[in-house]
């Protein structure tokens, strides 16, 4: 069967684009590996508390509510904004205030750096002030017609402006925060909003502050998972179809142009356009024949790395027997000793940033009356756990017993500033970077897109890689950026809706 557009992936990235050439009147096909829609962005039920599978809020609300009401989908969701406390040597500090504010508290806190401090914000404050509605106007953040448009219209102010953030782009926050700043706590806070040295340029860094204190962190009324309901129902409701359960195997390319996908049973649907919601990784180094792609590409996709996996564990808990004294925010990330370039094991959790979400604070009803859900993560290396699987959800002997152990101690780290939690627990369930790979669909179980690292990131094909160098093919989600300048979610329905116009631009 024929289909205008086969998209591959029911994540929050494949859903949108879905819906948008849907209601479009394209005849669009969206093939899902997982039982279920939504990727990583669902949700999963053990013993009357329900956890998230991925993201646990996200900034720019404004904008994902804009998408829903251009697509005519009644969303009915408010918003609530969470915050964020570091609590580490030398630092316990709510950060998620505005860039001004947050500059005040730091002061406070750390006279001595008073005037790096104001050198740092201040620059921040610039490049923020840059970057506001980037998608709208920076060509370099556009695609199609927009982008077209942009070029066309572009003024010396606006000129001078791209010549700035492309400066921006190129500087490292490391070399900014190493003239300023020479507390080593206080350094990390401002390049990572936490305790990791700084790494990624001064351009991502402002998106990150923008997302974080200008803009907010929000959770949705309906849970991330409701976005993804509603945007299934808008496929569905306007002719597209949805198949889940079953995984492609391949991306048909003839000529260079993609016309069509592979999946496990043998099937071949065949489509004008592919949309791939995977990332690249797995889409062009295991979903199709590397003689079909340009040589150099391929090692740009192979080379360049993406953002590492994590250790998850959710925790369904009593919480009167818990001391919740030191959590002055729904999230808190949590570093009971300095870690030094030597501490190199990731067992080891007094010396890791553990982030704890007090995640019943936000879904109300994700846990039974009287008790509380919690989410702890930990960064942690796939190649740590690689050795464990044996196929696609297979495990060896013993890999139970082994995550439960390092979620045990993870637990121990944790109690230092919640008193009390091992006690409190009635149910408990564990995320490994093995679980993101084959339950969440991630190459190597990647969590937030591609690295994060300036000089990494710097030959990667642009801000936007939507478009790709095989005909017909282009991608949505997260992947299809470089940096997740609106965040991680709405970043995935920028790209996606992008996507989707692209291939309706094509059709015209």
């Amino acid at each position: 069967m024929i289909h205008d557009v086969v998209v591959i992936g029911a994540g929050i990235g494949g859903l949108t684009c879905a819906a948008k050439l849907a209601k479009n009147g394209l005849k669009v096909l969206v093939l899902e590996k997982n039982p279920h829609t939504g990727g990583t962005s669902s949700i999963f039920k053990r013993d009357g508390y329900y956890f998230p599978m991925g993201p646990l809020s996200f900034s720019f609300p404004g904008r994902v509510q804009a998408f829903f009401d251009e697509l005519g989908v009644p969303a009915g969701i408010d918003f609530k904004r969470n915050h964020f406390q570091l609590l580490a040597p030398g630092l316990d500090i709510v950060y998620s205030r505005p860039i001004k504010t947050l500059g005040e508290d730091l002061k406070n806190a750390f006279p001595e750096e008073s005037e790096g401090i104001d050198r740092v914000m201040d620059e921040l404050g610039d490049i923020v002030g840059l970057i506001q509605d980037l998608d709208r106007w920076h060509p370099d953040f556009l695609a199609g017609s927009k982008k077209k448009k942009a070029l066309d219209h572009l003024g010396p102010s606006d000129k001078e402006k791209i010549r700035a953030i492309k400066k921006a782009s190129a500087q490292t926050s490391r070399e900014v925060l190493d003239r300023a700043i020479g507390n080593v706590g206080l350094k990390n806070l401002l390049g990572s909003q936490g305790t990791s040295p700084p790494e990624m340029s001064m351009l991502n860094l402002a998106f990150m502050w923008n997302a974080m204190s200008e803009v907010g962190i929000w959770f949705p009324s309906s849970g991330i998972h409701g976005l993804c309901r509603r945007l299934q129902e808008a496929v569905l409701s306007r002719g597209g179809e949805i198949k889940i359960a079953a995984p492609v195997t391949e991306i048909v390319i003839h000529d260079r142009r993609a016309v069509g996908a592979r999946t496990a049973n043998g099937d071949i649907y065949q489509a004008g356009w592919i949309v791939s919601n995977a990332d690249y990784k797995k889409t062009f180094l295991e979903l199709m024949d590397p003689s079909n792609v340009d040589g150099a590409f391929l090692d740009i996709v192979r080379n360049v790395p993406y953002t590492g996996s994590e250790l998850c564990v959710y925790l369904g808990v009593h919480p009167q027997k818990i001391d919740f004294g030191r959590m002055k925010a729904a999230h808190v990330f949590f570093q009971k000793e300095v870690r030094r370039e030597s501490d190199g094991n990731p067992e080891d959790f007094d010396k890791r940033e553990i982030e704890i979400c007090r995640w019943s604070d936000n879904a109300l009803d994700s846990a039974p009356s009287g008790r509380a859900s919690l989410v702890l993560r930990v960064s942690f290396p796939y190649d740590h756990f690689s050795c464990w699987r044996t196929a696609e959800k297979k495990r060896k002997v013993g890999y139970k017993e082994y995550k439960t152990g390092l979620a045990g101690r993870l637990i121990e780290t944790v109690g230092n500033i919640l008193p009390g939690l091992s006690g409190s627990i009635e149910v408990m369930e564990i995320a490994t970077p093995l679980t993101y790979r084959d339950w969440g669909q991630r190459f190597c179980g990647s969590v937030a897109g591609w690295t994060w690292s300036a000089e990494a990131a710097s030959v990667l094909p642009g801000k936007i890689l939507i478009e790709t160098p095989i005909g017909n093919l282009f991608m949505a989600g997260i992947y299809a950026a470089t940096e997740l300048f609106l965040g991680g979610v709405p970043t995935a329905i920028y790209t996606a809706a992008l996507a989707a116009d692209l291939i309706l631009e094509t059709r015209s």
